[in-house]
């Protein structure tokens, strides 16, 4: 058995469902990828409390403009893969409201409390099929370089939701490197 069809009998195609929770997704986007250099103005977008957008545009060297494009990083011609991790935004909401009865909505859903968690594990699974994958490159943001990641999961049969009310997939890019 080689270390592909090991990850593939671990994480096969489509959702793992583990304890009646959607599990970690890896997708092949080989030749699927839309890249549209305007993805890296979308955290120019005011959001609340955010009238100017991120307010890490410029700052990070992981973020916009200083972020490279994605053709410079990336072979686009290469092997390709999404890492989708999920987080079920609904019951972290029911259970914050439960904690906090005063609290908004907004509030209870609000990224500080969860994000964090869920970027790690996000770390944890790339970093374990990036190491089957020699010479792969890895980014957890490839909006910031220039991926379209709602065309490209549509593309490949894995719609997202653009305002995530239910199920939060936050996605990382691991492929060849540009040469």
């Amino acid at each position: 058995m080689t270390t592909d069809d090991c990850w593939s009998s671990l994480y096969p195609e489509g959702d793992v469902v583990v304890a009646g929770k959607v599990a970690i997704r890896v997708v092949e986007v080989t030749n699927q990828l839309r890249v549209d250099m305007e993805a890296r103005r979308w955290c120019l977008l005011p959001y609340p409390g955010h009238p100017r957008g991120c307010p890490n545009y410029g700052k990070r060297r992981t973020c916009p403009p200083i972020a490279p494009e994605v053709g410079d990083f990336f072979n686009l011609s290469g092997r390709m893969w999404f890492i989708l991790m999920p987080f079920d935004l609904e019951a972290q909401a029911a259970k914050m409201r439960e904690r906090h009865p005063g609290w908004s909505e907004r509030q209870a859903r609000n990224c500080l409390y969860w994000q964090g968690t869920v970027n790690k594990a996000l770390r944890m699974y790339t970093t374990i099929f990036a190491s089957h994958k020699p010479g792969v490159r890895t980014t957890y943001c490839p909006e910031a370089m220039g991926v379209h990641v709602f065309d490209t999961a549509e593309a490949v049969g894995v719609p997202l939701e653009r305002v995530p009310t239910r199920l939060v997939r936050k996605v990382a890019m691991v492929g060849d490197p540009h040469v």
